[in-house]
């Protein structure tokens, strides 16, 4: 199979990337702005190419891709919560329209598209404790004024309009909507005590590398369901692999015995990093508003835990637990920062304005 998959270099599609190319005989073709995460896998000379390419600028050259492949893979997305507010129009226009020419050339050239979506589209809880389901749960978002939830809002109107086209018969998908993924590979470090930027482990990771503050937003009581890379990029090659029973359908991938709260979390990474290294870190938890942390405009997701009985359905399950997928994630960053004479831009220490 000839995978094409735009997004190569980031997070999720480094890892999965090796993983599909380590686990079967796929044909992959990775589309990215950087490479940094993926240039350890020139060995796998004959079934791996990268093209460094901007969806932005050079969709042209995109479109040549997509026509000689049998499925696109998008992972093209801004997935940081200061974007959300600081550049709001920078997201949509990255997250919905770009994407949104992605999805139209697919139509075109009759592929099959894996839409990477989001968790945020379901919002809220509004009082929900019961797990996401696909089809099922109300999505829930807040006021116009909090730019956080534009992200999300992209997504999801992203998702409808795949899902009308579904409808209509022109076009075979599957929206992916991931929950948390932790792992090697995630994000950039910061300096320890810096407001905004990337996401949690990143912060606290950083704080407790450089003895600073675990910044607990709007008291740390946001629920997540984390899942450890390695599980998930198993659970996106089930998808790959099951063309008939995934067309058309929105999938949940995650671990839901693997949540906890951001407060809980802080604890957890403090209780490792001692475990790992042998030494306590400088690092202290203290408190702090959302807005003060991202900027005006923030506001938080309180519950995300995931039904997966879908995901479940074509075999797979999650392997690695709370405790374990933090541990091996440090333990990833630890070893790296330690062994290498000259650490990639993501393993430096850099300003939160780095996307």
């Amino acid at each position: 199979m000839k995978i094409l998959i735009l997004g190569a270099g980031g997070f999720i599609g480094s890892n999965l990337t090796e993983h599909l190319l380590r686990s079967g005989d796929h044909m992959v073709m990775g589309l990215d702005s950087d490479d940094e995460k993926i240039r350890d896998l020139g060995v796998w000379e004959g079934r791996f190419s990268f093209l460094k390419c901007d969806v932005r600028s050079d969709f042209p050259l995109i479109e040549s891709f997509v026509a000689t492949s049998d499925v696109v893979i998008d992972l093209i997305a801004y997935a940081n919560p200061s974007l959300y507010v600081e550049k709001p129009l920078d997201v949509v226009d990255l997250n919905f329209f770009q994407n949104l020419k992605l999805v139209q050339e697919c139509i075109r050239t009759h592929k099959r598209l894996i839409q990477f979506s989001t968790c945020e589209v379901y919002g809220m809880s509004a009082g929900n404790r019961e797990p996401f389901k696909e089809d099922e749960t109300n999505l829930v978002m807040g006021p116009i004024k909090n730019q956080r939830w534009i992200y999300a809002s992209a997504k999801e109107l992203l998702e409808r309009i795949i899902y009308a086209h579904g409808q209509e018969g022109d076009l075979n998908f599957t929206i992916i909507r991931p929950f948390n993924f932790v792992g090697p590979k995630i994000d950039y470090l910061v300096e320890a005590g810096t407001l905004g930027g990337p996401r949690v482990f990143s912060h606290f990771m950083s704080a407790l590398m450089g003895n600073g503050p675990m910044r607990l937003v709007n008291g740390g009581e946001s629920h997540r369901s984390y899942t450890h890379i390695g599980d998930a990029v198993r659970a996106i090659q089930a998808v790959i692999e099951n063309p008939d029973r995934c067309r058309n359908q929105i999938i949940n991938i995650g671990n839901p015995n693997n949540g906890t709260t951001i407060k809980e979390l802080a604890y957890l990474m403090m209780e490792l990093y001692e475990e790992l290294t042998n030494e306590k870190s400088g690092a202290w938890v203290e408190e702090m508003a959302g807005d003060e942390f991202y900027g005006a405009g923030y506001e938080d997701c309180d519950w995300r835990v995931p039904d997966v009985s879908k995901i479940s359905a074509l075999g797979w399950k999650s392997e690695l637990d709370l405790r374990e997928t933090f541990r091996q994630t440090m333990q990833w960053y630890l070893e790296e920062t330690s062994r290498r004479d000259v650490l990639p831009s993501f393993l430096k220490v850099q300003p939160a304005s780095v996307s």
